[in-house]
C-alpha cells in the first residue's frame, strides 16, 4: 500500500496578476524512501506521443486510489477545490528527465500547459535531492497570458507564431527564468517527498539547467511522480 501522509504540511501562494491558486505539500509520502526504491528499479522508456523530455514509467497500481482519496480533502480545505468536487481520475507516472539540450525540439525550450480545461490539475511530487531544481511558472510576454483557456488559445498560437517569426526559434535549451518571450512569475523550489499541484492550464516548466546533460546512471536521476488530475462535481445527496 502507497501511504499518504494526513499530517502533511499544506501551503497555498497565489501567483502571477490574477492569482492563481499553486499548492505546497510537505512531507508527502509516509515511506519515500520506499517509493523512491519502487521508482528506481521500473522499466523506463519514452512516449513518442508526448512532448515530456525523458523516460516515464507506471506508478504502482494502489498508487492512483490512495492518492486521489489523500488529496481531494487537502484542496477542499484550501480552496482549489470547491467542497463538491473530488479528484475523481488521473494518469500518473515516474518521471525522468534524460534529454540533453541539445537533442531538444524547439517546443520543449519553452513553458508549456498540459489543457485548457479548468476541470484539469497537474501534480508533480519530487522524489530526488536539492541538487535538482523544482518547477517555475511564467507570464507570455507578448499577450499577458498565464493561464492558457478554450477562450484564449487560438490568440496565443497565434502570438506565438507572431513571436517565431520576429525572434526566431527559441534558444536550445531547458528555459530556466526570464526570456525573450516569457517573464517567470514564480518558481517552486524542490525538496525531497515535496508535491507542488497546480491548475493544468498555467505555463509552467520544470528547472532543468539550460544546458542539460543526460544523467549518467540513475542515482543521477530527477525522479519525480507526474500526475494529471481530473475533478468532477458530486452529485448532491
Amino acid at each position: 500500500m502507497v501511504a499518504f501522509n494526513d499530517n502533511a504540511a499544506v501551503e497555498l501562494v497565489r501567483i502571477g496578476r490574477s492569482g492563481i491558486k499553486v499548492s505546497s505539500i510537505d512531507d508527502v509520502l509516509c515511506d519515500p524512501e520506499g517509493v523512491a526504491a519502487v521508482g528506481l528499479a521500473q522499466s523506463y522508456s519514452q512516449d513518442p506521443g508526448n512532448l515530456y523530455p525523458g523516460v516515464r514509467a507506471a506508478v504502482p497500481e494502489n498508487f492512483s486510489t490512495s492518492f486521489r482519496a489523500w488529496l481531494t480533502p487537502i484542496l477542499q480545505r484550501n480552496g482549489m477545490l470547491e467542497d463538491d468536487r473530488v479528484i475523481s481520475s488521473d494518469t500518473s507516472f515516474f518521471s525522468v528527465v534524460t534529454t540533453a539540450s541539445r537533442d531538444l525540439r524547439p517546443i520543449q525550450c519553452i513553458p508549456h500547459y498540459d489543457s485548457t480545461d479548468p476541470t484539469l490539475f497537474a501534480a508533480v511530487i519530487y522524489l530526488c535531492g536539492p541538487r535538482f531544481s523544482g518547477t517555475a511558472f511564467y507570464r507570455h510576454r507578448r499577450t499577458g497570458y498565464e493561464e492558457i483557456t478554450r477562450d484564449n488559445v487560438t490568440n496565443y498560437q497565434l502570438a506565438m507564431n507572431g513571436d517565431m517569426r520576429i525572434h526566431g526559434p527559441p534558444p536550445r535549451g531547458y528555459i530556466n527564468g526570464d526570456s525573450s518571450l516569457f517573464e517567470r512569475i514564480f518558481a517552486s523550489e524542490l525538496k525531497f517527498n515535496r508535491a507542488i499541484v497546480y491548475p493544468a492550464r498555467v505555463l509552467h516548466a520544470a528547472r532543468i539547467e539550460p544546458q542539460f546533460q543526460p544523467p549518467q546512471d540513475r542515482s543521477e536521476w530527477r525522479l519525480t511522480i507526474t500526475a494529471l488530475l481530473e475533478s468532477l462535481r458530486m452529485p448532491p445527496g
